[in-house]
């Protein structure tokens, strides 16, 4: 009955076309034309989303989030919902109501004396690209490997770009929110009515609390700045090239050693061995083809961005370095523009990284949510900027990925003073019973040598939760105890992070009646 209730009150806010009794219809565009809600690449173990609204307004998810506690029913909030290997639009807890931003899809401003933008959650990096080069603005974005998806989801998520500003939540810069009673909140400079310099200064005035927005269920966000960079006078791309597996330690080594001493960007990307059968490629097999082809162990991509006077000074360190690296292979193209004049992200050659921001859907077009299709998961944990270390974290991860039968698709994100890196398993959907042991056995092996994932896939919120072990779990309390504070109700995406109310927490493991005693 209360469901019931509050589907007829959501009818009365947000019109009764923008309400699915029926999750298969009224989702943005996803894999394959399919307009349903719910993970693409559904796992053994599936989570099933309920009913659907879409609001188009700040005002109509306010008093979606008051209809919500009225009748005390949870809803599951997605930008997009193209969090593709991570569960998609799906929720922890089947059957929640999926809160649906895709048609908040303003673009409020782009400034391009200052470079940023602000945005609602269904504005996607194409949509913002589209609107930079539709009128012609000297800016360069940071984009995903596939651009369908939300800025603000994306960023939230803690997602990854591949440009000098690559990791997005560090180039947020104030938020609206939308709180679990229904009042709104602004942050940062956001505190001051009409503020103009809320997109330019994250710190505002007291505690920050843009963080708690991210990875979390304590708000719904509605608005947000985000950052990015002049277009550059020259650009120049590099691809490096190693030819044995082990090459990956001094490749990686001399990757974060330029960027900590700031002559390489932010972030560079490392590709290893490719699979993408129901069960694994051997290795004699791989092997025999990559020398027939001559294709390398792995390769890194990165680009240099900036006037073309420093471009070249640039160039010829980070040539020096590589010579380092044993059977490095290094290969460039750099891209001027005319004197006084800018590139911009369409006037260079595209590369198989969008380091040049532009966004596109190449990467998703690998992939079929169909039941003969390719399907991935991630596996993502964070490891230190050391080639040594990443090198004896993939052996091991290699090694269990394939005990399991699996390929393991190495990719990894290298940064200045970490790396994050990416399983990236391919697997045919009649694999998919798999994944779910392939994984505990991943996490258990980086808790053991004292690692934890930057994001994971909604299966796994709950246990990549539990790894939160320090001095008995209080992250995990804490997390807790605000939840209990600020949305007493648990009508906002519960489980998300392995958030949850006290009552809902002990209800999920099975703890219930313990608390009594």
């Amino acid at each position: 009955m209360q469901l019931e209730e509050f589907l007829t009150a959501a009818e009365a806010i947000v019109g009764a076309d923008n309400v699915s009794r029926d999750p298969t219809s009224g989702a943005s565009e996803g894999m394959d034309g399919s307009r349903s809600y719910g993970d693409p690449f559904p796992l053994s173990r599936p989570h099933h989303p309920g009913p659907a609204i879409r609001p188009s307004e700040v005002e109509q998810v306010r008093e979606l989030v008051r209809a919500a506690n009225k009748f005390k029913v949870p809803m599951w909030t997605v930008s997009t919902g193209k969090n593709l290997g991570y569960g998609g639009s799906a929720p922890v807890v089947d059957h929640t109501v999926i809160l649906d931003l895709h048609r908040m899809n303003k673009i409020i401003e782009i400034n391009e004396e200052y470079a940023y933008a602000i945005v609602e959650p269904g504005v996607t990096f194409i949509d913002l690209y589209d609107e930079i080069k539709r009128r012609k603005l000297n800016l360069w974005i940071s984009v995903p490997a596939i651009g369908w998806g939300s800025v603000v989801g994306n960023t939230l998520e803690r997602g990854i770009g591949y440009t000098q500003d690559a990791a997005h939540y560090k180039y947020q810069c104030g938020m609206e929110v939308v709180l679990p009673d229904g009042d709104l909140l602004g942050t940062g400079m956001g505190v001051v009515e009409d503020s103009k310099v809320w997109p330019l200064y994250s710190g505002g005035f007291g505690p920050g609390l843009d963080g708690l927005f991210f990875q979390s269920n304590y708000g719904i966000v509605t608005k947000m700045g985000i950052q990015f960079s002049p277009a550059p006078e020259a650009y120049t791309r590099i691809v490096v090239e190693v030819p044995e597996e082990p090459d990956l330690a001094p490749l990686v080594g001399a990757m974060t050693d330029l960027m900590c001493r700031r002559i390489m960007p932010e972030v560079a990307k490392a590709l290893g061995e490719y699979g993408d059968l129901a069960r694994r490629v051997p290795h004699e097999i791989i092997n025999k083809i990559s020398k027939t082809l001559g294709l390398p162990a792995w390769r890194a991509g990165f680009a240099l961005y900036g006037p073309p006077e420093a471009q070249a000074g640039l160039l010829e360190a980070v040539k020096r370095r590589f010579t380092e690296v044993k059977g490095a292979k290094l290969t460039h193209e750099t891209f001027t523009a005319a004197p006084g004049e800018f590139l911009r992200g369409e006037d260079v050659t595209p590369d198989f990284l969008p380091q040049h921001g532009v966004p596109g859907l190449d990467h998703a077009l690998e992939f079929s949510s169909k039941e003969n299709g390719l399907w991935h998961n991630c596996y993502c944990p964070v490891l230190p900027p050391s080639g040594r270390e990443l090198y004896e974290w993939y052996v091991r991860a290699k090694k269990i990925t394939e005990d399991h039968d699996l390929n393991f698709v190495a990719d990894f994100h290298v940064f200045d003073r970490y790396v994050i890196a990416i399983n990236l398993i391919m697997f045919h959907p009649s694999a998919k019973s798999r994944l779910h042991d392939v994984q505990y056995a991943l996490m258990e092996d980086s808790k053991r040598l004292g690692y934890l994932e930057y994001r994971t896939h909604i299966s796994f919120m709950d246990v990549t939760a539990a790894n939160q072990s320090f001095n008995n779990n209080a992250f995990g309390r804490f997390t807790t105890m605000l939840k209990d504070t600020i949305d007493p109700n648990g009508v906002l995406s519960p489980g998300k992070q392995g958030i949850w109310n006290s009552t809902a927490k002990l209800e999920r493991f099975g703890l219930g009646d313990k608390s009594s005693s």
